[in-house]
């Protein structure tokens, strides 16, 4: 099945690493694309860091910047304003890191009159910004979220995601978001086949979560990888599944011998 793929597409939190610790067969997966002449794009939902925070830390876990390339969510969000909403006022759920990359990708941030509300994971959250968030969310502003994952893993279990912030929201204002950008949105994926210039044959992806990476993956048309390493168990996977399953990368890797 890996014959003939130029580019593979893979999530982070509970695929490739948990917390600050590499999951088993992720060098040797890395080092095997590499060798095989393909492409490897980390394409993360998660939205609370930049891609330069992510590249210092998948570099610190002894990865070689070589080997990689990263997109998040963020960046994907970024992307859709610019392309769309390009002279339009945002109020900004998010870390101070990815505030200054909204703000230096030439983003009109406003706190006060904005046309847009953009909700990324914010870890810094308070009641203050929820607070007003779901005032302009009332007053219809348009209404932007980075992605939908409920749960972020981690070494120690689940904490809360987006998509539990986007519940609360909903709870309060009645509405959903009207965009969200990140998997399983196709949007994202197509970006990557769009800039690397390969055919959808050409691509696998590898996730952890049925309803965001491996929903991805289907809708889009390319070949899609569940591993068993993040939040899926065995007994959540349906009976003849339209994608593959595998343990983790390890036993990738081992596949691809």
């Amino acid at each position: 099945m890996f014959e003939g793929k130029k580019l593979f597409v893979l999530d982070l939190d509970g695929t490739f690493y948990l917390g600050d610790r590499l999951l088993p067969g992720s060098l040797e997966f890395v080092e095997k694309v590499y060798e095989v002449g393909a492409d490897l794009v980390f394409l993360t939902n998660n939205s609370s860091a930049t891609k330069q925070e992510y590249r210092d830390k998948i570099e610190k876990l002894g990865v070689s910047g070589k080997y990689f390339d990263i997109y998040t969510s963020a960046e994907a969000t970024i992307r859709f304003l610019k392309e769309h909403y390009s002279n339009k006022s945002v109020y900004l759920l998010a870390v101070p890191s990815v505030e200054n990359l909204f703000r230096w990708s030439g983003i009109e941030l406003d706190d006060e009159d904005p046309d847009i509300v953009v909700m990324t994971y914010d870890k810094t959250l308070n009641f203050q910004k929820i607070e007003r968030f779901c005032h302009f969310v009332r007053h219809g502003a348009l209404y932007i979220a980075s992605h939908p994952d409920i749960n972020c893993p981690t070494e120690h279990g689940p904490i809360p995601d987006v998509g539990s912030f986007i519940a609360l929201v909903k709870a309060s204002t009645g509405r959903d978001p009207d965009h969200v950008i990140g998997k399983p949105n196709t949007a994202i994926l197509e970006m990557l086949i769009k800039d690397y210039d390969v055919q959808k044959d050409e691509v696998v992806m590898i996730g952890d979560r049925l309803y965001t990476d491996i929903e991805c993956g289907l809708r889009t048309g390319v070949d899609t990888i569940l591993v068993l390493s993040g939040e899926t168990t065995m007994d959540m996977v349906p009976e003849d599944p339209p994608f593959y399953v595998f343990s983790g990368l390890k036993e990738i890797v081992e596949s691809m011998k």
